[in-house]
Parts: C-alpha cells; structure tokens; sequence
C-alpha cells in the first residue's frame, strides 16, 4: 500500500489530517468494551467458546483502538531534529501492533476451539438475551465498519483501514456466534468447537492481511504508477525540459511524501538558467501536490545530430538481443582518440542483465572502438 500526499490548504494542519482518525479511534474503544462486556457475560453464562471467543476478539478491537488513538498523538507530532521526516510512519506500527494483537487472539482461539471440537463441553439454555446482545453487537460492528471506512477515505490511514477490514470480519464472526447459538437452541446440537473455529480462521485471516499491508510500506513499497506518471507529466509540460526519468518517491506516511527526478535540459544552457528552471519546478510542483520534490538537473546536447542518430543505433542494437526499454543521459564524450559513450539503460525489474553483458555485446557486435559506460536501471 502507497500513501499519496493530501491536497491541503495552507492552514490545514498535521493534526487536522489526523483527528477524524482520533474521534473514530475513541468511538472504537467505548464501543468495543461495551461489546466485550455484553458477550463475555453472556458466554461464560452459556458455557460458550464461540461467544467468548467473539468477546474477547471485541476486547483486542478496544486495544486495537487505543493503539490507534496513541499512534494518532505520535503520527501527529511534527518534525524534529531526530525525526526530521516527521513521525507519520509510526501509523504503520499501530497497524503492525494490531495485526500482532489479533493473530495472537486468533491462534488462541483457534486451539480451544480444536480442542472443544473433539471434547465438546456441555452448553447452557439459551435466553433471549443472548439472541438480544449479539443482534445488537452486529448493528453496532456494522456501523463500526461504516465510521473507520469513512475515515480511512478521509485520512487514508492504514490503522482505520485495519480497523475497517477487522469490522466486517467482526459482522461475520459475531453472525457465526449467532448461529451457533439458534443451532443449539432449535436442535440442541453443539457445534460450539466448528463454530469457534471458522471464526478464529477469520480472525487469523484478517490479521495476516493487516499485517501484511502494515510491513510493505515500513520496508518502502513501490509509488503508485499514477502518482509517477503524474509527476512525469507535470514536469514536462514545463518549456526548456527535453525529458525526465529516474523518478523516485519515497513516503513516510500520510502527508510526508519526497519524490526525487532526473530533469533533461538543453547542454548549451548556462548554469544559472538550468537552476532556475529547476528551481523554479520543485517548488510548483510541491506546492500543487503536496509532494516534496528534488529534481537533477541532466544536460543533453539535443542540437548534436550524430549523437542523437548514435543513441537511436545503440537502442536497436541492444533491444533486438536483449529486454531493454529505454536509454537515457546518453552523451559522447571525446577523450584523445577515443569516443567514450555513456548512457542508462532500463531494463525490467525481474531481468538479471548486467552492464557487463551489455557493454561485452556492444564491442563484440556494435562498434569495437568506442568505449562504453553502462548503468544498469532497473524499472
């Protein structure tokens, strides 16, 4: 998962971006602990692995929220000599904490729950009020999904995200309690265990899938290609830019987004010039997105003909032999005798190719007598 800058007015705050994920996280800790309290009393009274079950998942959704409301207040804080890129990131801990905090509860259920399958313990009468609190604990878990998901929209937080998914899985779960509970009051049949079961695998399921979000983007995900064509777009429609690459964004969580660009510009350009154009993008540029954007400036002898027509010969020499998808900051360089030519060559991402080969093929079947400079970019 990539989190994309928010468009923002100038008076909008950090901690603007992050309250209506601090109103959700509060909400989800009064609302989970009444919720526990409910079941847990009505499953110890029916003997219960499934309901308990299902309430203590309720406990570990309260925890959860607070791990959400205290990653709000860190999140939140701005940047500091020590954290210079704010603290944005820790959103992904909280998330991580989570997933940490329901795997555990799943895994625990789960081998009760095995075990009372094969051992089943005898269940109490049901009453009204059992059908009562876990009715009830649907609508609440309903609405509960309805207000992380209207925040996650908001805030694109990873933790109301979590917490949304672990909603919905909650809607399903408690549905499973419920059943087993009208199962055994109408044939008195004990599926307590298979019960308790399938909703352990769903609350194992649902950590691994927050957990597995929570780590891509503290590891540093790939941006989302729309951000990078965005980006591409905006600084080439900038006059003086012959071209752009090499575009690279790093994000430390919801409004902390730095991309870094190679921007081509004509060789015969003077230095002063070059840099205010630059200048002059960077900052455009991450005042209209939000992004922070460093942008290096590659000077390309667009008006040399014979480097151009060479660069065209490399290119098909190289793509009928092997997967090359591009060559850029091409350039020859006469040193002496000798012709150097220096150039990036993309090549995908799953590719072993190295400049080695490339530079091996090149003398062997292109031109002997230039010497050439290779890097390797894998995209």
């Amino acid at each position: 998962m990539f989190n994309m800058a928010i468009e923002k007015d100038e008076k909008t705050t950090v901690n603007d971006v992050f309250a209506p994920e601090k109103k959700a996280g509060i909400f989800g800790v009064c609302s989970n602990a009444i919720l526990f309290a409910a079941k847990f009393t009505v499953g110890l009274f029916l003997r219960s692995i499934t309901v308990v079950a299902d309430a203590l998942n309720n406990l570990s959704d309260g925890a959860s929220s607070v791990v959400t409301v205290v990653g709000y207040k860190i999140s939140s804080r701005p940047a500091d000599k020590k954290h210079p890129f704010g603290h944005a990131r820790f959103e992904y801990v909280a998330a991580l904490v989570i997933a940490v905090v329901m795997f555990m509860i799943g895994a625990l259920f789960l081998k009760e729950s095995v075990t009372a399958i094969f051992s089943p313990r005898a269940l109490s009468a049901v009453g009204v009020y059992a059908y009562i609190v876990l009715g009830c604990s649907i609508a609440v878990k309903g609405g509960q999904a309805a207000v992380y998901a209207r925040t996650y929209k908001k805030t694109r937080s990873l933790p109301m995200k979590a917490a949304a998914i672990d909603s919905v899985w909650d809607v399903a779960t408690t549905f499973a309690a419920l059943l087993s509970t009208l199962i055994f009051d109408l044939t008195g049949w004990n599926g307590d265990g298979w019960f308790g079961t399938l909703i352990s695998v769903f609350i194992l399921v649902s950590a691994v899938r927050v957990l597995r979000e929570s780590v891509s983007p503290l590891l540093g995900d790939a941006p989302l290609e729309s951000v990078v064509r965005d980006l591409k777009e905006r600084i080439l429609s900038y006059s003086g830019v012959l071209g752009v690459h090499d575009i690279v964004v790093h994000s430390y969580g919801v409004g902390h987004v730095y991309a870094i660009a190679h921007v081509e510009v004509r060789a015969d350009e003077t230095l002063t010039a070059a840099h205010e154009l630059i200048d002059r993008i960077e900052r455009e540029i991450s005042a209209e997105t939000g992004i922070s954007l460093v942008a290096h400036v590659d000077p390309i002898e667009d008006d040399f003909a014979a480097a151009a027509h060479l660069r065209d010969e490399v290119y098909d020499f190289l793509s009928t032999r092997y997967t090359v998808l591009a060559l850029h900051d091409f350039r020859v360089v006469k040193k002496g005798d000798v012709l150097q030519v220096y150039f990036d060559a993309e090549v995908p991402w799953e590719t072993d190719l190295t400049a080695e080969e490339l530079v091996a093929s090149l003398k062997e079947g292109f031109r002997a007598e230039y010497e050439y400079i290779v890097t390797v970019d894998k995209k």
